[in-house]
């Protein structure tokens, strides 16, 4: 064996060693970042072993053998149509950011206006932040929150009148409360604009009909499956059905190219299963153990940004409750095996990489069968943790004890429930 091939042979064995251990950690975590779900492992099944892809749209691609890859595509578009009572949807998108980038080119020119929640408020870097393309090509202005950290719709109504903006933005990666859609709405007509919904992280809220519909208010609504859906990675963009050919050339040839039939197809196995009564039964969960959350954290009065959460998330202001700053939150509660991650809030002082605070969710922890009780138990050891941060025997014990709680097979668990089952159809 030549010293190339020992070189390449080392490499292998070192990518499966990290393999390895980032899945026994996943195993030994308690995960509470907000996007993070454990993908059903049946979204992962050998039922499609092969790479086949398809370029182009629906019956209309530029080459042969796409006959059961357009029928694949189109029940994940009806299903998502049925879902979020939409008139179009398009299935294609890598990830919800080439979706918000595809929606952009389709209803916007290069410097046209924008208005969305500032990233500081809770909006998603695509929504105009200046080192991304959003903020690069497009001219955005921005609406906040009030000083208790919901959303002031009289505000946004007075820049919008002012700004004229061709789009309004709505949706966020760190705002807990519900979006009156109706409101923007009637903002939107007043100036004429487009109104786009980035709505990711409350997908699985919407098709409970836990959190409003956005349809028939919005034009456009993006989102991935991977959050509170459970499903795989990706973008979906759903719009109203006069905006459907420029949504669909955007996609494509817009902003990118071929798809993979074993994305869709679990993308669509996905969307159905949100349908069913279990995964209702799953969003109803995982509301209780954030309530749990809520009344666990309101024994400190200015932790949660806005008092607490209606969704899947909520923000902890650590810097004004217990002196720890948004970073110094997130390590320490990672050395005792909980992940979270800083964050930034409202009239933040540190900026993104430090901030004020940390975002937590209960989407992980449910779909991994976690109960009332066992969120309680997560929520006592956070508090206390944070409260004591120099404290290393208590550290000590809350790591062995939530070693302990992992330990317990769930039910409900949708790791343990479905791993080494075949697919069933």
């Amino acid at each position: 064996m030549n010293r190339v091939q020992k070189y390449f042979n080392k490499l292998q064995h070192e990518l499966i060693k990290a393999a390895e251990a980032q899945n026994r950690y996943d195993f030994e975590t308690v995960n509470l970042i907000a996007p993070a779900s454990p993908t059903s492992m049946k979204y992962f099944s050998d039922y499609h072993l092969h790479n086949a892809i398809a370029e182009g749209l629906l019956n209309n691609r530029p080459y042969a053998g796409a006959e059961a890859f357009n029928k694949i595509e189109k029940i994940a578009a009806k299903v998502a149509c049925q879902l979020f009572s939409a008139d179009h949807a398009n299935v294609q998108p890598h990830s919800v950011s080439q979706a918000n980038q595809a929606v952009y080119q389709a209803l916007l020119k290069n410097g046209d206006k924008v208005l969305a929640m500032k990233f500081h408020a809770g909006g998603h870097l695509t929504h105009g932040l200046n080192i991304n393309f959003s903020g690069r090509f497009f001219n955005f202005k921005f609406y906040g929150v009030n000083s208790k950290g919901f959303i002031d719709y009289k505000e946004i109504e007075k820049i919008a009148l002012r700004v004229k903006p061709k789009m309004m933005v709505c949706g966020a990666s760190s705002y807990p409360r519900k979006i009156e859609f109706v409101k923007l709405k009637n903002i939107a007509d007043k100036v004429g604009a487009y109104l786009l919904a980035d709505l990711s992280h409350p997908a699985g809220l919407i098709v409970t009909g836990k959190f409003p519909q956005p349809f028939p208010y919005c034009d456009v609504v993006t989102f991935t499956p991977d959050k509170t859906l459970l499903g795989p990675h990706g973008g979906i963009i759903l719009c109203k059905k006069e905006l459907s050919d420029q949504i669909d050339k955007a996609v494509h040839p817009g902003v990118q190219s071929s798809v993979p039939l074993r994305r869709i197809f679990h993308t669509a196995l996905n969307l159905i299963d949100a349908g069913k009564p279990e995964f209702r039964k799953f969003i109803n969960r995982l509301l209780i153990n954030m309530k749990v959350f809520e009344k666990e954290f309101s024994k400190y009065p200015g932790l949660m940004i806005t008092g607490g959460s209606d969704t899947h998330l909520m923000v902890l202001n650590t810097y004004k409750t217990f002196g720890l700053k948004g970073n110094e939150a997130e390590k320490l509660l990672e050395d005792i095996g909980i992940l979270t991650n800083r964050q930034v809030i409202p009239n933040e002082q540190f900026g993104p990489y430090v901030a004020s605070g940390i975002r937590l969710g209960a989407t992980w922890i449910t779909a991994r069968g976690c109960s009332a009780n066992d969120t309680r138990l997560i929520a006592k050891i956070i508090l206390a943790n944070l409260e004591n941060p120099n404290d290393l025997k208590l550290q000590k014990k809350s790591k062995q004890k939530l070693s302990m709680f992992l330990s317990v097979k769930r039910k409900n668990d949708v790791w343990n429930d479905e791993i080494n089952k075949k697919l069933e159809i």
